[in-house]
């Protein structure tokens, strides 16, 4: 399926450095957060001081002012509602800020650069947290337009309004699917792994098949939102498994309803509830068609899914 991510740069705002600026020509030094200060209240932009150009040579943060500490610990797989100043550590040169265009924004922190997550684990809603970020944990060789050039490192600071830790797995009440549907296997962690055709399994699907296998009772997934989820992806009826997510961490988001996704998934997931599982089995006109994608799914290929979903926004 196409992935839709998060960005974590809405607007690049390339504006007067907050920092103090310097020639790019300069070699930049090998920087700690030591040498950079922040200062001003958690409920306004903050001043940051540094002198340009610095270089982290790998990612590193620190909490500059504690909120009570109370409520979930931010980890990997977490949404955060912030407010944040980003700047470009080689220049001085600030690229973007929530508080310029005056509202926070929320995130699942799946969804961005490696430096943005990792400098924010283990902090909670009311810190304020300094960031210096890596340029391979930024936008490493490739850069991010003309702010930010290949190789440069990043500041950012990041007040933490709020935290939210989605499931770790569908939970609710089960719900037997048809005998029509593949039989669903799991593996020693009784994670879904692969369907498995039986003697009563449809030969190939004429519309979309949605089948809740586990009915959460969370909060129903509406167009637009943004869903956290863990799946398993299968040509149908028990061919190659051609991609999955619980191998990898942390589980993935996604827009949902926008036309970001393949139609199955689209049509099927909108109007589910939170911790729910739930096969979608999806005929190649709802998923990718004639074209197929790359060597995995060919031409008209019928698809089934099975999916939790662990967190709507």
């Amino acid at each position: 399926m196409r992935r839709v991510f998060t960005a974590l740069l809405p607007a690049l705002l390339v504006v007067t450095a907050c920092g103090s600026s310097s020639s790019t020509d300069e070699k930049p030094q090998a920087a700690t957060l030591s040498e950079v200060t922040v200062s001003g209240p958690t409920s306004s932009r903050p001043t940051v001081d540094f002198k340009a150009p610095l270089s982290f040579a790998k990612t590193e943060s620190k909490v500059v002012e504690e909120g009570a500490g109370e409520g979930d610990a931010i980890k990997p797989s977490s949404e955060v509602t912030v407010d944040y100043l980003g700047i470009n550590a080689s220049d001085g040169a600030e690229f973007d800020s929530s508080w310029k265009r005056g509202k926070p924004l929320t995130f699942s922190l799946s969804g961005v650069i490696p430096g943005f997550s990792t400098g924010l684990e283990g902090a909670h809603a009311g810190d304020r947290v300094l960031v210096g970020i890596a340029p391979q944990d930024g936008y490493g060789p490739t850069g991010n337009g003309a702010a930010i050039r290949p190789g440069d490192s990043l500041i950012f600071v990041i007040d933490v309004h709020k935290v939210e830790t989605p499931i770790s797995e569908a939970t609710g009440t089960a719900v037997k699917p048809p005998s029509t549907v593949p039989m669903l296997t799991y593996d020693k962690s009784d994670h879904p792994e692969k369907f498995v055709a039986t003697p009563r399994t449809a030969k190939a699907p004429d519309k979309l098949g949605v089948y809740p296998i586990i009915r959460g009772d969370g909060d129903v997934v509406k167009s637009g939102q943004t869903i956290t989820v863990e799946y398993v992806g299968q040509l149908y009826p028990d061919g190659d498994v051609f991609d999955e997510s619980w191998s990898k961490d942390p589980p993935v988001s996604f827009s949902v309803g926008t036309g970001g996704l393949i139609k199955g998934w689209d049509q099927g997931l909108v109007g589910q509830t939170v911790g729910t599982r739930v096969i979608l089995v999806i005929p190649s006109d709802l998923g990718y068609g004639a074209a197929g994608s790359g060597d995995k799914i060919p031409p008209n290929a019928d698809l089934i899914f099975v999916i939790d979903i662990l967190q709507a926004s």
